[in-house]
């Protein structure tokens, strides 16, 4: 299934095949069936992608908008991202996640019965590594059973990144091309076809370079976070976190706040 070779192979003779990468938007994961064969890794992004935090407080939003709060009071994008993160450790211990698509994990699984190579590939760091596998397995979900590696280890940076479990844990300082080439080098492993769903559009497009290594590249800008009732809502987020040692849900949240509970 896999072709055993490293990055040294001549580039001008993989630009001679004519590879070329291309990319898609879809708000529905069945629209990713179809670019699938058994020579094909499938690679899946986490936040607001494979599931969103079940409530407000430790939703992926949550923590955007807890950096723009610090970038308005003059913080840099890595000074913010410094500050803010203790918090979101903190949060993903106990943050519940759902499935933006009932359909989504159930799609995955049957990709994994067919044997299909599946990994997670996140901005999420190292520190968070346990509490994303936890979130992971609340779904039925486990990347390591046709990881590409069942190893776990660093992949080089100037900024923390870890596989582990199956998830390419890339860090929020790096960009995911730059930590997912090295670890191919790493695993000596080039897939033939290589199909990437990540929620932004700038992710998938850092990785239509993988075609210069002779992979076949299809990049899915998985839009059902747009379409999604809101789930971030930075007053109950506010108010959940007065009672972050037990995490309570939007619902009951509201429910406290209007009848005046502080």
């Amino acid at each position: 299934m896999f072709m055993q070779t490293t990055f040294s192979i001549a580039f001008f003779f993989l630009a001679s095949l004519g590879i070329e990468a291309k990319i898609i938007e879809t708000r529905h994961i069945e629209d990713v069936i179809p670019l699938i064969d058994n020579e094909t890794w499938l690679l899946v992004d986490l936040d607001n992608c494979m599931f969103e935090g079940a409530q407000a407080l430790g939703h992926a939003n949550w923590f955007y908008d807890e950096l723009q709060k610090r970038t308005q009071k003059g913080m840099n994008r890595e000074e913010a991202i410094a500050d803010a993160y203790p918090g979101w450790i903190k949060t993903q211990k106990v943050c519940k996640v759902k499935p933006l698509e009932n359909s989504f994990v159930p799609t995955l699984l049957m990709q994994q019965n067919q044997g299909i190579t599946i990994m997670g590939l996140t901005h999420r760091q190292p520190s968070v590594a346990n509490s994303t596998v936890h979130q992971v397995g609340s779904l039925g979900f486990n990347f390591l059973t046709t990881a590409p590696s069942k190893e776990s280890f660093v992949v080089p940076a100037k900024t923390p990144t870890l596989y582990f479990q199956g998830i390419l844990f890339v860090g929020d300082y790096n960009k995911k091309i730059d930590i997912f080439e090295p670890f191919l080098s790493i695993i000596k492993m080039t897939p033939r076809k290589i199909v990437f769903i990540d929620d932004k559009r700038k992710n998938v497009e850092e990785l239509e370079s993988l075609t210069k290594y002779g992979i076949e590249y299809i990049g899915v800008h998985y839009t059902a976070i747009e379409h999604a009732k809101p789930v971030y809502v930075r007053e109950v987020a506010e108010f959940q976190s007065k009672y972050l040692d037990q995490i309570m849900s939007n619902e009951a949240a509201i429910l406290l706040m209007e009848n005046g509970l502080e």
